[in-house]
C-alpha cells in the first residue's frame, strides 16, 4: 500500500467550555531505509547505509540527496537507478540506490549503520575540513548582487507552497529560488534535513538554468543545512528560525550568505551581508555580523 504524507487521527479537543472527540490531521513519519548496491561489476555488495524518519513521498529525491550531501555520489550520473524494494517486507519504506562501478562509498559510512532521526542529520559525521576535502569550494557573488525584496518574496511563496503544513502543522519546508525570488522548486517533510535532501535530490535530477539560486527553509538554520547548501552550491540560506554556532562558521568559512530569523520586514544576517543590496528610505532591516 502507498505510503500518504497525511492522515487523519482521532482526537479529543479539550477547551474551557467543554471537551469532545473529534478528527485532526497529522503528518506521516516512518522509516525509511537506504540500501546501497555498490562496488565493481564483478564483485556488486548491497550495503544497508541509514535508516531515516521521513515523510513518504519524493523518496528518490531524498535518498540522491542525501548521499549527494554525504559525498557518495558527485551528480546524478553516478546513480544508475533508486527504486524501492519491491521484495521488502515494507516495499515503500525500503529504496536501494544502484550505484555506477567507479564509485568508491567514503569508510566512514560503511563502518556503521546510520540511524538519521527527524529532529538532525547525520549528526557530528562531518567537520570543515572534511567538507573542503570532499570538493566543497568558497562562493562566489558580486557584492550588492542580492535583492531583499526577491527575499521577501521568497519567504510569502515558501508558506504558501506548504500544503502538508497548512492540513497539520507538523512538517518542514525547502524551497529554492531564484534571484528575482521566483519559486523553482519545494519539498516537505517531518525532518529539516530531510526537506531540504529532497529539494536538493529533485534539483540534482532536473536542475533548473539559473544561476545565484538560493535556498529557504521555515527552521532554524543548523550546521547540516549549512553543509547540505554549501555542498549544493547554492549562494544563499535563509531560515525562518536561528542560526547556530557552527551553522554561522561554516558560512563565513565557504562564503555563504546566512540569512536568520527571516521575517518581511526584517532579518538577521551572520554571514557575507555585503552581497545584499542596501534599500533607499528603509531602515527596518536588520543585519548582524556581515562577515
Amino acid at each position: 500500500m502507498t505510503r500518504t504524507p497525511v492522515t487523519s487521527t482521532e482526537v479529543e479537543r479539550i477547551t474551557h467550555e467543554r471537551r469532545e472527540g473529534t478528527t485532526d490531521l497529522v503528518a506521516v513519519e516512518e522509516p525509511l531505509q537506504i540500501i546501497l548496491e555498490h562496488g565493481e561489476h564483478h564483485a556488486r555488495r548491497q550495503t544497508p547505509l541509514a535508516v531515516t524518519m521521513r515523510t513518504p513521498g519524493n523518496d528518490a529525491d531524498l535518498v540522491a540527496g542525501f548521499l549527494y550531501g554525504e559525498g557518495v555520489i558527485g551528480g546524478p550520473e553516478d546513480l544508475i537507478r533508486i527504486h524501492h524494494c519491491a521484495q521488502a517486507e515494507t516495499p515503500d519504506n525500503v529504496v536501494r540506490a544502484v550505484l555506477r562501478d567507479h564509485i568508491v562509498v567514503p569508510s566512514r559510512l560503511l563502518e556503521r549503520n546510520l540511524t538519521v532521526t527527524s529532529a538532525c542529520g547525520v549528526c557530528g559525521e562531518r567537520t570543515l575540513d572534511a567538507l573542503s576535502k570532499e570538493g566543497c569550494s568558497r562562493i562566489v557573488v558580486e557584492e550588492g548582487s542580492l535583492d531583499p525584496d526577491a527575499i521577501r518574496r521568497a519567504l510569502t511563496s515558501l508558506e504558501g507552497s506548504q500544503a502538508f503544513f497548512r492540513h497539520t502543522g507538523g512538517t518542514h519546508g525547502a524551497a529554492l529560488f531564484n534571484r528575482q525570488g521566483d519559486l523553482l522548486m519545494h519539498r516537505e517533510d517531518v525532518g529539516r534535513h530531510n526537506a531540504l535532501d529532497k529539494l536538493v535530490g529533485a534539483w540534482l535530477q532536473s536542475p533548473p538554468t539559473t544561476e545565484d539560486a538560493f535556498v529557504v527553509v521555515s527552521s532554524r538554520a543548523s550546521f547540516e543545512l549549512v553543509q547540505k547548501t554549501v555542498r549544493a552550491g547554492f549562494v544563499m540560506l535563509v531560515a525562518i528560525g536561528a542560526a547556530s554556532s557552527l551553522a554561522v562558521d561554516t558560512a563565513k568559512r565557504f562564503d555563504l550568505t546566512l540569512v536568520g530569523f527571516a521575517r518581511e520586514s526584517r532579518f538577521n544576517v551572520y554571514a557575507r551581508g555585503e552581497r545584499i543590496a542596501l534599500e533607499a528610505a528603509r531602515d527596518d532591516f536588520l543585519e548582524v555580523e556581515a562577515g
